[in-house]
């Protein structure tokens, strides 16, 4: 199946290619044989583009309730276009493997794909931003929420958590006149999010349009992530990572938030298992990409997604707290406190 790319890096003049800047938005169509997006893969307007996503998520007589799902995910720094999409793939791949049919359409932002160039890829990040919603999701609720059921949701990994707030941030300030800022969409899912724990604190104003705009927001975190440890001292923002310390445990939080513990799942793999098994997969550090390739968080994500059991009910996952989980099945001994 042929995969979508909302990609908004500028044109290399003269090739076809992508480049490390930020360009207008260019919605494409990849082939399921290509290893690299192009631009040569642009379908023409966001018209066509959504014609195509529907095609496949509503096929000709789909029974109600049988549409797929529209997943956005969107990658995190130092990513380059081939490692989105390959990631975007297997994040598809995945979910459909457990029962979740559903559609992934990577967001494609620019990043100067060195991790020394933190900076850079955060002042990009804040200037594509606003083009995840504007030119993704209004465009998407525009065009099926009149007589299309199909669901939409968002998951973002590291630096993609930031670009999800501030998108949702920047619409909300400048509204939307054919939406009347009503839009919405279903999950919010956030892993190794690259996040200020403290702003997730109830009704913190910099994350208010998240919450108002999703139906839940799930976020995993693992306190053996590296990459976010060394975030903490190149980001301005220098307070803890949400994907490192999960939500404040000291004020109440916001009641569609969910906080999924997966260190201690992390610590469970060998730690030569889970190097040898994650680099066959994806490129990356492995203490900051782990997920994409372990079967128990795929598990609780495509539960996550599908939405149809209570977040108390999800197998594979331990409460801990009124909004806290572990995630695996831990004995009563080893249970964490929050």
């Amino acid at each position: 199946m042929n995969n979508y790319i909302l990609c908004v890096r500028n044109k290399v003049s003269g090739e076809d290619n992508f480049g490390s800047g930020l360009g207008s938005a260019s919605y494409l169509e990849v082939s399921d044989g290509a290893i690299v997006p192009r631009p040569s893969d642009k379908v023409g307007g966001v018209r066509e583009w959504l014609d195509k996503i529907v095609k496949q998520a509503i096929p000709p007589e789909t029974a109600p309730g049988n549409e797929l799902d529209i997943i956005f995910f969107v990658h995190g720094y130092n990513t380059d276009s081939e490692e989105a999409l390959k990631r975007q793939r297997l994040v598809e791949k995945e979910l459909r493997n457990r029962g979740f049919q559903c559609i992934v359409i990577g967001f494609d932002w620019p990043t100067a794909g060195s991790a020394a160039l933190y900076a850079y890829d955060r002042f990009e990040a804040q200037n594509a931003a606003s083009l995840l919603v504007k030119g993704g999701i209004i465009p998407f609720a525009n065009y099926t929420r009149k007589d299309c059921p199909i669901n939409i949701h968002v998951m973002a990994h590291s630096m993609g958590g930031f670009i999800v707030r501030e998108a949702f941030r920047a619409v909300d300030k400048g509204r939307n006149s054919d939406l009347a800022n009503d839009w919405r969409i279903g999950q919010v899912v956030l892993f190794a999010a690259d996040l200020s724990s403290d702003c997730f604190a109830l009704n913190d104003t910099e994350m208010v349009p998240v919450f108002n705009h999703c139906g839940r927001l799930t976020n995993y975190f693992s306190g053996h992530d590296e990459a976010l440890a060394v975030s903490n001292v190149k980001n301005i923002d220098i307070s803890s990572r949400v994907g490192r310390v999960g939500m404040p445990i000291d004020t109440p939080a916001h009641e569609k938030a969910v906080d999924v513990d997966s260190g201690p799942r992390y610590a469970a793999i060998p730690e030569a298992e889970r190097k040898e098994s994650l680099e066959k997969v994806v490129d990356g550090m492995v203490s900051h990409s782990w997920y994409l390739n372990d079967p128990i968080w795929y598990d609780d994500l495509a539960y996550t997604l599908k939405g149809q059991i209570d977040r108390n009910s999800i197998p594979n996952r331990t409460r801990v707290g009124s909004n806290d989980f572990v995630l695996g099945v831990l004995q009563n001994s080893e249970k964490i406190p929050r």
